[in-house]
């Protein structure tokens, strides 16, 4: 038992050591989301591949199953081993997140004039009346989504950020659950 509150002392603050990397470094952070995409299609393709082999022995595998998992092979590998995709990859993320936020601002905008025009129409609640701070939050959001998709920098750095808080706190988590008396559970 004692081992384990020694190990996770050392895992909370590598930890923590790890997140403050993370933390000072955002946007190579954000550059390793390629690789672990890589990382996850590999693992998949195993679990294709060894189930196909499962039920060939039963004659239940079909073509498809084999296939998927060929693909997820050779996907995963090219994402492991070439550092330009996974940079498109990284690319096409940070512009996806960017398209997902702007498509999210315009929402809030036409629901707060929906709001407005609501709450003019039938004098309502709270949100009906201050439909005007809905509107500020979607304007805003439609400048951080076009100023992201101008530079997909920003978004890389800010989801490299928000990793490093997470391990952080992750880590401090460790820390505390370590160092807390076994009675205290």
């Amino acid at each position: 038992m004692k081992l384990v509150k020694v190990l996770s002392v050392i895992l909370g603050v590598l930890m923590i050591i790890g997140g403050l990397y993370c933390l000072f470094n955002p946007s190579l952070t954000y550059l390793g989301i390629g690789y672990v995409v890589g990382v996850v299609m590999l693992l998949d393709a195993l679990n294709r591949l060894h189930a196909w082999w499962q039920y060939r022995k039963t004659g239940d595998a079909d073509g498809w199953m084999l296939a998927g998992g060929i693909i997820s092979c050779i996907f995963g590998l090219i994402l492991i081993v070439d550092a330009a995709a996974q940079l498109r990859v990284d690319v096409f993320i940070a512009y996806m997140i960017g398209i997902w936020i702007l498509v999210r601002a315009l929402i809030t905008l036409v629901r707060a004039f929906r709001a407005r025009k609501f709450h003019k129409t039938f004098q309502t609640n709270f949100l009906g009346k201050n439909w005007w701070i809905r509107a500020i939050i979607g304007a805003l959001m439609c400048i951080f989504a076009i100023l992201s998709l101008m530079n997909p920098g920003m978004i890389m750095a800010a989801i490299g950020t928000f990793i490093g808080l997470g391990i952080i706190v992750a880590g401090c988590e460790t820390l505390t659950i370590a160092l807390t008396p076994r009675e205290a559970y």
